[in-house]
């Protein structure tokens, strides 16, 4: 019996796996694309450009408007003549409404219906799914990506950084520095003794 659950969830781990690794493929790089090429550039946005207009809009024009033609007239209003209304129909009349609501159909099917249909599903059936299947797959994929983004890794070091800086060093690097050192440097130091 052992083997047979061990062979169900290899099974299930495998399918899992070969379904839900190109979505998580997909949403690592969606999450790059929008915490760096989305996010930093509309916080540069906002923060530099829009949100000083927004500030300045606000306290000059909109809070003026805004606290001495609606906010004091409907302050007034409220503490004078609604506030009691409601508080009074709010505890005369909701509030038993809303106890017997509650205790004699709300809760009963809440409980019942909704409830404790959902634990029983999570404690017999998802429960073991999460655990054996799905956190497995997720630990496997999170090691495949980082393999393969040190693939990349590699790959970006040793066929363009590396030629690209061993290229820069030896034809345009160490060339200029020859140049200034052994030409300019003593031509200007030349300068300089003639003027000083």
């Amino acid at each position: 019996m052992k083997e047979l659950e061990s062979l169900v969830k290899y099974i299930l781990r495998g399918i899992v796996f070969i379904v839900y690794f190109p979505v998580y493929i997909i949403l690592q790089v969606l999450k790059f694309i929008w915490n760096y090429l989305i996010v930093l550039p509309l916080q540069w946005l906002w923060d530099t450009i829009i949100l000083p207009v927004i500030i300045f809009l606000w306290r000059h024009i909109l809070f003026p408007l805004w606290h001495f033609l609606i906010y004091i007239p409907i302050r007034w209003l409220w503490h004078r003549l609604l506030s009691p209304f409601f508080f009074y129909v709010w505890n005369n009349v909701f509030i038993p409404l809303f106890k017997v609501l509650w205790y004699y159909l709300l809760f009963p099917f809440v409980y019942y219906v909704i409830y404790y249909p959902f634990y029983l599903l999570w404690k017999y059936i998802l429960i073991w799914f999460y655990r054996e299947i799905f956190i497995p797959v997720l630990h496997l994929c999170s090691k495949i990506l980082k393999l393969l983004l040190n693939g990349l890794k590699w790959f970006w070091m040793h066929l363009v950084y590396y030629p690209v800086r061993w290229f820069w060093k030896t034809f345009i690097y160490y060339p200029i520095r020859w140049v200034y050192r052994q030409i300019i440097n003593p031509v200007f130091q030349w300068f300089k003794k003639l003027f000083v």
